[in-house]
């Protein structure tokens, strides 16, 4: 039997090009709660490497509720910007 670990599945109505999935860790990499070129890289690579779905580690939608200092969060204007560039780089390599 042939593997279906790169054959297309539709997971909640979203159609993801393989079966391979990032899961979530956390690299406590934020600044301020703004995601960094760190973060681009890191998440970036398995999107030009072509898994299926890339998860993003834990963020935080209040300061205070952060596991560290170098969580991620989406508490301002910036801190939304920050993770847009880095799901909108993730996002040109395909449906992750």
């Amino acid at each position: 039997m042939a593997s279906q670990l790169f054959s297309p599945i539709t997971l909640a109505g979203i159609e993801l090009r393989n079966r391979i999935i990032v899961a979530p860790m956390c690299q406590y990499s934020a600044d301020e709660g703004a995601a960094t070129d760190w973060h681009l890289m890191h998440l970036g690579q398995y999107a030009v490497s072509g898994v299926g779905l890339i998860i993003t580690e834990a963020v935080g939608v209040d300061m205070a509720g952060r596991i560290s200092p170098g969580c991620l969060s989406l508490c301002t204007d910036a801190q939304e910007a920050s993770l847009k560039r880095v799901v909108d780089f993730c996002q040109t390599f395909g449906n992750t």
